[in-house]
């Protein structure tokens, strides 16, 4: 096998941005491991398939974002919903975001596509 084939070095795939507060990712937690940042810092990393069967990852280098993760401390195959809830104003001109994290322990649906029933639960 080539170096290139390494799966640490893909840089490809769909991240999960929160530009806007209400932004938010919901689905089940395929894979939970760690990233490490060119500086040698690492933080959470997720890797989650969304109800319209994409997976995403979701890094976790927000502090709030860190936090709310290790309080409900999720593991694959549960199912989660992250929202982007506001940004707060920090001195300097800094801003830190805010976030909700719910999950379902064992929750994960299972499937490449789910379509919801407003009776349907979690999220």
């Amino acid at each position: 096998m080539s170096i290139w084939d390494d799966p640490a070095l893909a840089s490809g795939g769909d991240f999960v941005k929160f530009d806007n507060p209400g932004d938010e990712v919901v689905g089940d937690v395929l894979n939970v491991g760690l990233h490490t940042w060119a500086d040698g810092s690492v933080c959470p990393k997720l890797t989650i398939r969304t109800d319209d069967g994409n997976d995403v990852t979701l890094t976790a280098g927000q502090v709030r974002l860190q936090s709310a993760l290790r309080e409900q401390r999720p593991e694959t195959g549960d199912r989660i919903k992250v929202t982007f809830t506001e940004v707060e104003k920090r001195p300097g001109g800094k801003t830190m975001k805010h976030f909700d994290v719910q999950v379902a322990k064992g929750g994960a649906k299972g499937t490449v596509a789910v379509i919801a029933d407003d009776d349907e639960a979690p999220f």
